[in-house]
């Protein structure tokens, strides 16, 4: 229950949580959240307000302009509107009253409606200016002449119409300011041992050797600087805009011109804005020319998926990133348990880390992790207190990417941004040496979670291996060739990750097979050898029929008097990070 004036502090940080909590030694950085800086445009309240209201007058009000949708509670009713999928039907309903001009005042039911009649009719004709808001957009209207309709003090008080407004307000330069000061003083490290308790380690470009990052560095997040003021494009979006107004670059669930996106980032009022992502528009594939990745994240083994011609099928892995402050992304893993590096060009950005066996505050899955769930967006998981809650986990890191520097991201560990300001962005995924048994387990024994392959360039990668003199008719290479061949058109090009009815794909045998093909077979022995000290540890497939008896014997009380030599610091390190 939120209220307003003078009784938020209060009540956000009781949601919020204390900052004096023990745990992490940074958890003085805990956020205190006040009251957002303006009301709300049309006078909702927090439902903790309604107390100030007798009940007669507040079930009156409610009747008098809901009629029977009254004796419904706010987030039924958000619902029941949210299946009207007509513009002036939702228009023409929102003039009736007050109240239900205030529940279709939310930025989000229009916002689906826009994305819906772009899947179903050209984006010329469905958008060509933004007007501010979603809501003025779909229904051309001038945001600045439309007449709001004014609520009398506490007539409406819902946390479901207010909380959207609150979180679209939310001043994360206000909240971070204590860190990004103290982040901006950090200095370059040499070793981890000298990088404060719960923050991002930042080490010069220059010192980090190849052998140095692939011995101490690759299961460690961090931050490279670099004192050049030319180590990386200097692109921002207005130099975007000049070169690219007219390309198409995709935001989520559209897809629009870089010169209405602008104006969209400029000026929106959305809850969790339009995040563009883009890996495949042609100014993409122009700007990667442009820059190149640093010299210890270029040992990528997952180049053994690239080729010039039809059988190039690795996932896409390089991504222009814009977005507006406030925008960013829910924790996530990185698929296929790949590494990246993320570098800020404009803008700061916000990192908040924890390895992959430490599931954030917020953030359900399942054992697998096939499936998380998370709150709706990055606002309302900093609002309800997660962000503190998270900072107090002595294994969370936390750091600041401030422009020109990259954060590098060790597979399986889980990570959230935020947007402290407009940003521009590069993000690559790669699979560095000293992680190539991890992304082996994972295309082993997560088959159901492997993402980004299509089976039509799989298809033709395998054709081209078999015509090299691959001769076994029984594996799982020759299988999937088969398969294919009963795969209807419209699925051949469809991301495997997102459709279940695409047939197993055999990327574990192919990857190993590429591995060989490309002179690498010394590291995938290597990358398979501890592969199977892995499986080991996890009691996966790796442990042998005797090996299965020996445990059943020790559960039972009976031991041969000695442990298993791979039970040792780097498979307990690597069994943590899967």
């Amino acid at each position: 229950m939120l209220f307003e004036t003078s009784q938020v502090e209060r009540s956000t940080n009781r949601l919020v949580g204390s900052s004096n909590s023990a745990g992490n030694s940074d958890s003085n950085f805990a956020v205190s959240l006040y009251s957002v800086s303006s009301r709300h445009p049309l006078n909702v309240r927090p439902s903790g307000n309604s107390i100030l209201q007798s009940d007669d007058s507040f079930v009156r009000s409610r009747q008098d302009n809901l009629g029977k949708l009254a004796r419904f509670p706010d987030d039924l009713i958000m619902t029941l509107l949210s299946y009207i999928d007509d513009r002036k039907d939702l228009h023409r309903l929102s003039l009736t009253s007050r109240f239900l001009y205030a529940f279709l005042y939310d930025e989000e039911i229009w916002r689906k409606l826009c994305t819906k009649e772009v899947h179903q009719e050209s984006e010329e004709e469905t958008m060509t200016t933004w007007r501010g808001s979603w809501r003025c957009t779909v229904l051309h209207l001038d945001e600045k002449a439309e007449c709001k309709l004014q609520l009398v003090d506490n007539e409406l008080c819902s946390d479901i119409l207010y909380r959207p407004f609150q979180c679209s307000n939310i001043d994360y330069d206000k909240l971070f300011h204590k860190l990004s000061l103290d982040e901006s003083k950090q200095p370059n490290i040499t070793s981890y041992d000298s990088v404060p308790s719960g923050r991002l380690a930042r080490i010069q470009e220059s010192y980090l050797t190849i052998p140095e990052f692939n011995l101490n560095w690759h299961d460690k997040p961090f931050i490279l600087t670099n004192d050049s003021a030319s180590r990386w494009p200097r692109w921002d979006l207005k130099s975007l805009l000049e070169r690219f107004p007219n390309v198409r670059f995709r935001q989520e669930s559209v897809q629009w011109p870089l010169s209405l996106y602008g104006e969209y980032l400029q000026n929106n009022k959305d809850e969790n804005p339009l995040y563009l992502f883009d890996c495949s528009s042609v100014a993409m594939k122009e700007l990667q020319k442009e820059y190149t990745a640093p010299e210890i994240f270029q040992q990528d083994l997952f180049r053994v998926f690239d080729s010039k011609d039809s059988s190039n099928c690795r996932p896409d892995h390089a991504w222009l990133i814009v977005g507006p402050k406030r925008s960013g992304s829910t924790f996530h893993k990185d698929p296929n348990y790949t590494s990246a590096w993320n570098t800020a060009l404009t803008g700061r950005k916000l990192w908040i880390m924890l390895p992959g066996d430490i599931t954030p505050p917020g953030v359900g899955t399942d054992d697998e992790e096939s499936e998380v769930t998370s709150p709706v967006g990055i606002a309302e998981w900093v609002i309800s207190g997660f962000f503190n809650d998270s900072i107090k986990i002595p294994e969370c890191k936390i750091g600041i990417t401030f422009p020109g520097e990259c954060m590098y991201v060790p597979s399986g560990w889980w990570h959230s941004v935020i947007n402290l300001d407009d940003s521009v962005a590069l993000t690559q995924n790669f699979v560095p040496p000293p992680k190539l048994h991890n992304a082996l387990n994972f295309f082993k024994n997560k088959g159901d979670q492997i993402s980004g392959f299509k089976p039509k360039y799989v298809n033709n990668t395998i054709k081209d291996l078999l015509s090299n003199g691959i001769e076994d008719p029984t594996s799982k290479l020759y299988e999937f060739t088969k398969e294919f061949q009963k795969l209807p058109l419209e699925l051949q090009n469809e991301d495997c990750g997102e459709i279940s009815s695409l047939p197993s794909m055999p990327i574990f045998e192919l990857f190993s097979e590429l591995m060989k093909q490309n002179g690498k077979e010394d590291e995938l022995n290597e990358g398979l050898k501890k592969l199977n000290k892995l499986e080991k540890a996890n009691n996966g497939p790796g442990k042998s029929e005797a090996w299965e008896k020996i445990q059943l014997e020790k559960s039972n009380g009976f031991s041969f008097g000695f442990e298993s030599e791979d039970e040792d610091d780097d498979l307990v390190e690597d069994n943590n990070e899967n």
